[in-house]
């Protein structure tokens, strides 16, 4: 009896592991059916997944060809605009077919000090008309310095016998003698964010300056250089006057007119005004005007010649000089406005911290000290040596207009340096003044704790009494405790 129960229970859990064993066997063929399915899809020579790539790729293609457009737009506006105006001369040139002496060189001139108006804090530009020492630096470095280097290097070129053509070495020196920018060292001090106050003073003090500083110059230095020159040159019979009250009101009217109206209207509707200057990029529009000034001034040179006079070795002689010049400008630019003293001296003497200006003040310096016009150095060019020929003017007028493209080339390129390194001092000021409220946090924490320190001190003494604390204030030494 006892093995037939063993035999029936056994036969019962038999038939009881039975479904199990079908349930077992179906999963299988499920899992060898989908292992099969996937080795198909693997297998399979029409798989989509490149055709899925491709998009990706095609995508990301698109987003780095945008970024590059937006960051390197205008360098390549550069380029067009000359294009344009070596092919097409006759449409932004002066008298031509969109007559660019107003349309231009008073309309975009115009625009751009609008949008500064409407940019700047009026209160920001009060602070900054205040800054003598700031303008005077700049005004120095750009009127003073960089003239009489130039015209000292240059004597020296003469004295040595330059294979360079006469008047264009003597064009290098009227560059040279020119102001600030009017505009665009405006413009690339705001794209660097850098202080546009301080940039927006200097380029109309520098260039009211200019009318007067400028002139002076070319004619006490315009002796010593045809007189040193290997060439027999007719810029020494070209001479003319500045007429100074023609220029202070051009300036009035294209700078400081639209500069107070941008200002009215801001202080008029602040609001409205700083969502405008948002939506409608306003500072691209500033950098859009410029090119078109860029355009015009080339046109100018190109239906005048200055360009097909002058051998090819000597352009590529004075652009090469250019560049030096700029370079060099901006780093003595730099070490004036930051004067990099060993921090142990600076230590002792706290006035030499006064001497080194802020990182955004200095990308102002940089740009107004190192930069200089052409809205200014072509009409000037034009007076002092109006009894020249069209030829001449145009040789003396070359350094100048290379001189203006390839400062807003390289000024492009160095407002991407500038603008880190203004953000790098900026996230050191935060994380310093974070760092200071800490300590003064600890600072002011640590005097609770002091206290508590003495109450424990005190009761500690009082346990070692025989765990009595004595009240002073209710002890009599006659009556006792």
């Amino acid at each position: 009896m006892t093995m037939l129960k063993e035999a029936s229970s056994f036969a019962s859990d038999v038939t009881f592991s039975k479904p199990f064993q079908q349930q077992k066997s179906h999963l299988g063929k499920q899992q060898s059916t989908s292992f099969s399915d996937t080795t198909e899809s693997i297998s399979s020579p029409n798989n989509v997944q490149p055709k899925e790539e491709q998009p990706d790729k095609l995508k990301r293609a698109k987003v780095m060809f945008k970024n590059a457009f937006l960051k390197y737009w205008f360098l390549l506006g550069l380029v067009i605009a000359i294009i344009l105006a070596w092919r097409f001369p006759d449409v932004g040139r002066k008298n031509g077919y969109i007559r660019a002496e107003w349309s231009i060189k008073w309309g975009a001139v115009v625009i751009i000090f609008l949008i500064s108006g409407l940019s700047l804090r009026t209160r920001i530009l009060a602070q900054t008309l205040l800054r003598v020492r700031l303008h005077f630096l700049i005004q120095v470095i750009n009127l003073i310095m960089i003239p009489f280097f130039v015209f000292g290097l240059i004597l020296l070129f003469f004295k040595l016998h330059m294979p360079v053509n006469s008047l264009l070495l003597i064009g290098v020196v009227i560059a040279a003698s020119t102001p600030t920018t009017v505009s665009s060292n405006v413009v690339m001090t705001k794209n660097a964010d850098g202080n546009e106050a301080s940039a927006l003073m200097n380029a109309a003090l520098g260039n009211v300056l200019g009318i007067f500083v400028s002139p002076a110059l070319v004619s006490v230095f315009q002796g010593p250089l045809i007189a040193a020159s290997p060439e027999d040159e007719s810029a020494n019979t070209a001479g003319g006057s500045v007429d100074f009250i023609m220029v202070l009101k051009q300036l009035g009217l294209t700078v400081l007119l639209p500069l107070v109206v941008g200002q009215l209207i801001q202080i008029a509707f602040t609001e409205p005004v700083a969502k405008f200057k948002v939506k409608c990029r306003l500072s691209d529009v500033s950098s859009f005007c410029l090119l078109l000034m860029v355009w015009s001034v080339f046109s100018d040179a190109v239906h005048a010649g200055s360009f097909s006079a002058v051998a090819g070795k000597d352009i590529a002689a004075i652009v090469i000089l250019n560049f030096c010049f700029y370079v060099l400008f901006s780093f003595v630019s730099f070490f004036f406005a930051r004067l990099p003293y060993p921090k142990s001296i600076c230590g002792r003497l706290k006035w030499l911290d006064r001497l080194q200006y802020s990182r955004e003040d200095t990308v102002a310096v940089m740009f107004c000290g190192a930069t200089k016009t052409v809205a200014m150095g072509v009409p000037l060019i034009n007076v002092l040596y109006q009894k020249g020929d069209p030829g001449t003017i145009g040789v003396l007028s070359t350094p100048l207009l290379l001189y203006h493209v390839e400062q807003l080339i390289l000024g492009n390129i160095e407002v991407e340096i500038l603008k880190k390194w203004v953000a790098r001092g900026k996230k050191r000021d935060a994380l310093k003044q974070t760092s200071e409220e800490v300590l003064d946090d600890d600072s002011s924490d640590q005097h609770p704790t002091i206290a508590s320190a003495h109450i424990d001190q005190d009761e500690e003494n009082s346990y070692r009494n025989g765990g009595r604390h004595i009240d002073e204030a209710h002890y009599n030494p006659h009556k006792g405790l």
